[in-house]
């Protein structure tokens, strides 16, 4: 999809309903990434992230906890699709959500259900929630 000098970008081999999900990926094979490298990938994903998630007011960027390649450093970018196949495992994951317009940038931690859209079956459970 892109090449970098020392990254590479793809779509995700599922897609779990999302309209658009990117793995950034470091070319060599290594498990972990000095501070510097993290810096540099997470300013890609948001240089690429205003590109690809233009359609959409927030898009996030997952931590690793449930990586499916957990010794190669990567990180995904995805919208927040509330009827996504992967939503309640979003809810689960540290997150950062990128707001579109202002390029701002929160830090969700697991469970936290600010700044997400609410789910279907979560807004008959728990009432509606102001945002």
């Amino acid at each position: 999809m892109a090449e970098f000098p020392r990254w590479r970008l793809a779509r995700t081999k599922t897609m779990k309903q999302h309209r658009e999900r990117h793995m950034l990926y470091f070319r060599e094979h290594v498990k972990t990434l000095d501070e510097q490298s993290i810096g540099e990938a997470y300013m890609l994903l948001l240089t690429i992230g205003r590109k690809y998630f233009s359609y959409t007011d927030r898009w996030t960027v997952f931590g690793p906890v449930y990586a499916t390649v957990p010794d190669h450093w990567h990180r995904v970018a995805s919208d927040l699709n509330p009827g996504s196949e992967d939503y309640e495992q979003i809810l689960k994951t540290p997150r950062l959500i990128i707001h579109t317009d202002q390029m701002t940038i929160e830090r969700a931690n697991p469970e936290s259900l600010e700044g997400l859209p609410e789910t279907p079956s979560s807004a008959c459970q728990q009432g509606t929630r102001s945002s």
